[in-house]
């Protein structure tokens, strides 16, 4: 994303991990440590061209939660999907077809809720819109390996 870096600074977040050339299983492996970081009330933005694995990430990170995986979908055409599990309501919210004016009729405002955690897939189209993010995860194909993925995660500097 252009301007990235940034956007991500205005944000208050800063790198607190990265990863390199990271096959599936360790892909899987981080989603579900990272997991273990949310409580509630968290916003979790997620930037990353398509195929990039952002749905893949979090239903890992719902397996956590004890989701059944094959219940987490990538909410393209829903625009939200919600999950409730263990006293969490996860809402995961896919704008890629949307704009930020679109926000307000979806009712975007109303999922930041304390005891809600917020997963919003291609979050660098509404960046501008997001008052408080926790965490930012940057999830890229690597350029020499298809099959494998580079991530960084940001997170506040409060880090729950």
């Amino acid at each position: 994303m252009e301007n990235s870096g940034q956007t991500i600074r205005e944000l208050g977040l800063i790198l607190s991990e990265e990863y390199s050339s990271v096959a599936l299983v360790t892909f899987t492996a981080i989603a579900k440590t990272f997991a273990k970081r949310l409580n509630g009330g968290e916003t979790v933005l997620f930037f990353g061209d398509l195929g990039s694995g952002k749905t893949t990430f979090i239903r890992s990170i719902m397996e956590e939660f004890h989701m059944d995986p094959n219940q987490v979908r990538s909410p393209t055409f829903n625009i939200v999907n919600t999950y409730q599990t263990e006293g969490n309501v996860f809402y995961h919210i896919d704008v890629y077809r949307i704009t930020a004016d679109e926000l307000f009729d979806l009712g975007f405002y109303d999922y930041q809720k304390p005891n809600s955690i917020l997963f919003i897939e291609w979050a660098e189209k509404i960046v501008d819109e997001i008052e408080q993010a926790d965490y930012l995860i940057h999830l890229e194909i690597n350029e020499k390996n298809m099959h494998t993925r580079d991530i960084k995660i940001y997170s506040g500097g409060s880090d729950k």
